[in-house]
């Protein structure tokens, strides 16, 4: 019977391979982590922008079929569970931290009064809209039955990530009522 020795090539990987495979393999599995969780926070950050847009555009579709204005307006945070027809909105220049709401606004004055029909809740946590500009700007978007906004300036929402204070992403409101999904650098025309 022979006995038959391996030689050194077919002896298997030695220690000094088998730690830098590893080291590889770990590298790999680091970065490939980091890209993961940076498509899933752009990806939550891309479908609150998303809700947001369609809640904006649902409300301009709908001044323009109610033939009446319709406002969209951050939903109070004591009334993030309460029912459709018992939530208010948030104080002006706050910022939207438990959603938004679409209503018909009768009178044209952005504020949900007693009688005016709740369309839309939006019940969102994360990430936080905050309105843009001054403190004394109306908290709520408003459109005129013929679908463009009522005040003459552009508005812009900022988008920013959960635990952040720092906006990250701007929804623009155009005066003529389309609303695109911008950085935060660029200018809301």
């Amino acid at each position: 019977m022979r006995h038959h020795h391996p030689s050194t090539r077919e002896r298997g990987a030695s220690f000094v391979e088998t730690l830098v495979a590893t080291a590889l393999g770990l590298l790999v599995l680091v970065l490939s982590t980091r890209s993961v969780l940076a498509v899933v926070v752009g990806e939550s950050r891309g479908a609150i922008a998303k809700a947001l847009v369609e809640s904006i555009d649902f409300a301009r579709a709908e001044a323009a079929q109610r033939r009446s204005p319709v406002s969209i307006c951050g939903l109070e945070p004591r009334d993030a569970t309460a029912s459709p027809g018992l939530v208010h909105c948030a104080a002006a220049g706050l910022p939207w931290q438990a959603g938004w709401i679409v209503y018909g606004d009768d009178n044209l004055n952005g504020e949900l009064d007693d009688g005016e029909a709740v369309l839309q809740v939006v019940r969102a946590a994360q990430p936080t809209v905050h309105p843009d500009g001054e403190l004394a700007a109306p908290g709520a978007v408003t459109f005129r039955p013929i679908g463009t906004l009522a005040s003459a300036t552009p508005r812009r929402l900022l988008l920013s990530v959960e635990g952040a204070d720092t906006p990250v992403q701007a929804v623009c409101v155009a005066i003529d009522g389309y609303t695109r999904v911008l950085p935060l650098a660029s200018a809301c025309q």
